[in-house]
């Protein structure tokens, strides 16, 4: 239930524009669906742009990174501004448990595909793994907008229960109006918790593909997509690939994961 009497409140937190102009220049780009589609618009929600900004992930993380081999150069203008962008917060602990067993082990296989894609389309193992590289890089990114939006909607529905119940306290509003502004604040967040669970589910599978995929530079022979023989890579490209793809993406989602985690904890408390 929403409540009609929350356009009278003040607004607490700042609205992440560039974020959500971001994140929806890559709506044309991709098929809908996916995690995030499910986060309904309503217009009176005092969080409702920091919602849209953190749905906006939806158009990037699907499961299979192969459909956006080589650099997802479709949807690449302009994302280099999220670079900069702070990050934080992946996956809960509790999901990953049983969940990710059966999610890392159906990519099996996908990152040899996507390996194959890029095999077809480079002229020798060089470009390849630059290739690579970018598409790592684009990732890094889209976990840091991810984190940083998660991070924003966090912070706004906080700020919206403390605003609710100091203005109980100062008998500024009513009890009961509160209470189920309260619920109404608490069941967005639940949802929004629930779909980032989602992404982290599907960032863990794809980071299992380009596991795969750097695995592959490594050790297969440098072959095009014909089987003939090309240039191999230099190792220090082949190692950017592989600290990418086993440490450097593991490692922001790894930190998503956390910030999940703790927002769940304390929004027992919050609402």
């Amino acid at each position: 239930m929403r409540p009609n009497t929350y356009r009278r409140f003040t607004r607490i937190a700042a609205t992440p524009m560039l974020a959500a102009a971001l994140s929806f220049s890559l709506l044309g780009c991709q098929a809908p669906g996916g995690p995030g589609e499910s986060l309904a618009v309503d217009p009176n929600d005092p969080c409702q742009n920091e919602r849209t900004a953190f749905a906006g992930s939806r158009t990037y993380f699907q499961d299979q990174i192969v459909s956006g081999a080589v650099t997802g150069a479709a949807v690449g203008a302009g994302m280099g501004a999220l670079a900069g962008l702070a990050h934080g917060g992946n996956l809960k602990s509790a999901l990953i448990g049983g969940a990710v067993g059966g999610v890392v082990g159906g990519a099996a296989g996908a990152g040899n595909a996507y390996y194959n894609t890029l095999a077809e389309r480079a002229s020798d193992q060089n470009e390849l793994a630059v290739n690579m590289s970018q598409d790592l890089a684009r990732e890094s990114q889209e976990i840091d907008h991810t984190a940083v939006t998660f991070g924003r909607l966090r912070a706004c529905r906080f700020a919206q229960a403390r605003f609710l119940k100091n203005q109980v306290r100062s008998h500024a509003l009513d009890r009961s109006i509160a209470l189920t502004t309260l619920t109404y604040e608490r069941g967005r967040f639940e949802e929004e918790l629930r779909i980032a669970h989602e992404f982290g589910l599907t960032m863990a599978h794809r980071g299992q593909q380009f596991q795969e995929a750097a695995n592959d530079l490594k050790t297969r022979p440098p072959v095009n997509g014909q089987g003939a023989p090309i240039a191999k890579a230099s190792p220090a490209k082949v190692a950017q690939v592989n600290r990418a793809a086993s440490v450097s993406v593991p490692e922001k989602r790894a930190s998503l994961d956390k910030n999940v985690a703790s927002a769940d904890h304390n929004g027992k408390a919050a609402f």
